[in-house]
């Protein structure tokens, strides 16, 4: 089976997310259907509801509702439903909480901190995957639903304390035997390509033809893709790159509004402003004067 080599960290633009979602069955998150794949991100997937097949490397294991796994960076994995779930008539629904955490944010603290040892042991650990179970599973399930509601630095600070009650446990086993091995049969995400691509180029325009190029597509064949990919169109999701590229400049700097709009991409100054406004609804200036000022 070929492994399809991705980043969850462009999508989410946050290195720590809690996702809960509610769908017909379970997909690969940013992915129109199931995909083997993997990615740097630490992952920990909770399943409330459902049941099917999951495969971590190379172990294929039945799941169903409680069904809790941590896995390391880059261990390739995929849920699939049971077929039941695929007929044209079925009610039943898959419920899934999965949380995503960019190692590099966290590496230093590790690294530093002493107290966080047996974090550290058992991110590496997972590697192999980690199963958990008993008590210690219940007693995440109760706070990674709680954590679903909370937003910044809770959420933060409730993560690593799952992070530590997984380390912990004795409530808990290796799905592997080893490692997962480099996979030749691995490809790289096309999306992934693309969306550096228009991330690393802002501040000029972006044509269609471009990315699609990048994704070895027709245009037709690239705008089904990505919108089945990140359920909006190329238009829309560049646009939205280019506001959350103003906002944190507007932040983050001094720099006239002028050459925030060049920095982002447009090339008017009057059009920035009706695009900004029409997205965050207040003006580049509103937005920067209602920034908090902290002085020295």
């Amino acid at each position: 089976m070929k492994v399809i080599e991705t980043e969850i960290t462009p999508f989410i633009k946050n290195p720590v997310h809690l996702d809960m979602r509610e769908d017909s069955y379970l997909s690969s998150p940013y992915h129109a259907k199931p995909a083997y794949h993997k990615h740097p991100e630490l992952q920990l997937t909770l399943i409330l509801e459902g049941h099917g097949k999951r495969i971590i490397g190379n172990e294929v294991a039945d799941f169903k509702s409680g069904d809790m796994v941590f896995i390391g960076s880059n261990v390739p994995h995929v849920w699939l439903s049971d077929p039941v779930y695929f007929e044209k008539d079925s009610k039943l629904k898959s419920k899934v909480i999965t949380v995503y955490i960019s190692p590099a944010v966290f590496q230093n603290i590790f690294e530093l901190i002493e107290e966080m040892d047996d974090i550290k042991l058992m991110v590496r650990e997972a590697s192999k995957g980690i199963n958990i179970y008993g008590k210690t599973r219940s007693l995440i399930a109760d706070k990674l639903i709680k954590l679903s509601s909370k937003t910044g630095f809770e959420k933060v600070v409730g993560l690593l304390q799952v992070l530590s009650i997984i380390a912990r446990s004795a409530e808990k086993r290796l799905i592997l035997e080893h490692d997962t091995a480099e996979d030749n049969g691995q490809y790289p995400d096309r999306l992934i390509q693309v969306l550096k691509f228009m991330t690393d180029n802002l501040k000029r325009q972006i044509t269609l033809d471009e990315v699609a190029e990048i994704a070895c597509m027709t245009k037709p064949s690239f705008c089904r893709f990505f919108k089945s990919r990140t359920h909006k169109k190329f238009s829309q999701y560049l646009e939205e790159l280019r506001i959350n590229e103003a906002c944190k400049l507007l932040i983050e700097t001094d720099h006239p509004i002028s050459d925030v709009a060049h920095l982002c991409g447009y090339n008017s100054d009057s059009h920035f402003c009706k695009v900004f406004k029409e997205h965050m609804g207040k003006s580049p200036f509103r937005f920067r004067s209602d920034v908090p000022k902290h002085s020295c």
